[in-house]
């Protein structure tokens, strides 16, 4: 996941102050931020998800091996 401390924002911050005209720095900064933040969001999304899925997927797993369980025990006991 990107990791952006302090010191990268004080360094974005300045690169925008010398690369951008004095009137459109503020707009320029709200949307840096706001697709950092939508970015940010779409991320932790993602992950919940996935992990969401992972366990539904897991959880499918174990019912198949229990099933097995149960047929390899009849087997067993024929």
């Amino acid at each position: 996941m990107i990791q952006i401390g302090i010191p990268e924002l004080l360094i974005l911050i300045l690169v925008i102050f010398f690369a951008f005209k004095p009137e459109d720095i503020q707009k320029n900064i709200k949307q840096f931020l706001k697709i950092f933040f939508d970015t940010k969001k779409f991320v932790a999304d993602t992950k919940d998800d996935l992990k969401q899925q992972l366990k539904i997927d897991e959880l499918k797993q174990d019912l198949h091996n229990e099933e097995k369980m149960k047929e390899f025990e009849r087997d067993k006991n024929v």
